[in-house]
């Protein structure tokens, strides 16, 4: 079950305007981001947990265009690309318990994908990344828990995946280096959508 305080998580978002939407499951959250994207053109940004929904074959297969590095020979068009589909779907590594979207990115791309890209964004969101303390503790998440991960999945040698422990590096593969936080949904998006999943989905 999510955790106790889900509904305090639920009206915090709300509350700040984001479009809230709950799933029992991850193949309940995929058919909901289905709904929800129609026949619409997506681009995706680097999530292990949209990996894991497996949406990206599927709206593939349904007819969607569908832009992902991830998943291209050419990964700088397939950005570019991305960067002006219908949607963006992606995760998002942390949401703190008065409604905020945390992220950290290497590149960039991800990030700005939320709130510069695409006019509709949907974000799929497994229980793990809800934390029930505030920045510091999204920060602390991240670096404890997903770069490390990223680290080890990526093999960029960085001290995190080696160790498991953030040391602040000044690695050239370095994971950490843009922060976003994003508190409402921003100007130039007419829609932001939350999919709260009642299970652990990526990192």
């Amino acid at each position: 079950m999510f955790c106790e305080r889900y509904d305090e998580f639920v009206k915090a978002l709300e509350k700040r305007r984001f479009l809230v939407h709950s799933a029992a499951t991850a193949a309940e959250a995929k058919e909901l981001g289905i709904s929800l994207i129609g026949s619409g053109s997506v681009g995706f940004g680097g999530s292990v947990t949209v990996t894991e929904l497996g949406l990206y074959e599927t709206l593939q297969e349904n007819g969607n265009a569908v832009y992902w590095h991830w998943k291209s020979d050419d990964p700088g068009k397939a950005q570019a690309s991305a960067a002006h589909a219908d949607w963006f779907v992606c995760s998002t590594n942390a949401v703190t318990r008065d409604g905020r979207l945390v992220n950290i990115d290497g590149t960039g791309n991800r990030v700005a994908g939320m709130f510069a890209g695409p006019k509709k964004v949907v974000l799929f969101i497994g229980k793990n990344k809800l934390v029930e303390g505030g920045l510091d503790e999204a920060i602390a998440r991240i670096k404890r828990v997903a770069c490390p991960a990223n680290g080890r999945r990526l093999n960029t040698n960085t001290p995190c995946a080696l160790t498991g422990e953030c040391t602040d590096c000044a690695s050239p593969r370095r994971m950490c280096k843009i922060t976003s936080i994003i508190e409402y949904p921003p100007n130039l998006l007419s829609e932001l959508h939350l999919v709260l999943i009642d299970e652990e989905l990526g990192y």
